[in-house]
């Protein structure tokens, strides 16, 4: 059986701001439904305080040291390797 993997990233999430980590208010019923039907992670590490950079790591798999784009609106170089090319 081929497995598949949903990957979501969300820009300017805080990890309480969802009804399955107990927000009272707010209402995430589709997400509350793929994160009671998969894996749900609860702790995360980023490679940068920056979201900008902290995305481009996520995309290549590298040290924001290496891929170069350190701030928000710095392009990444044409050619780098990301995720979609796997």
């Amino acid at each position: 059986m081929t497995k598949n993997i949903l990957f979501i990233m969300f820009d300017q999430l805080r990890f309480d701001y969802l009804s399955c980590a107990g927000h009272k208010t707010l209402e995430t019923p589709n997400i509350d439904r793929l994160a009671s039907m998969g894996v749900r992670f609860s702790n995360c590490y980023v490679q940068s305080p920056v979201c900008g950079a902290s995305r481009m790591s996520t995309y290549t798999g590298r040290y924001v040291s290496s891929h170069g784009a350190a701030w928000n609106n710095v392009p990444l170089k044409v050619g780098e390797l990301t995720l979609g090319d796997h």
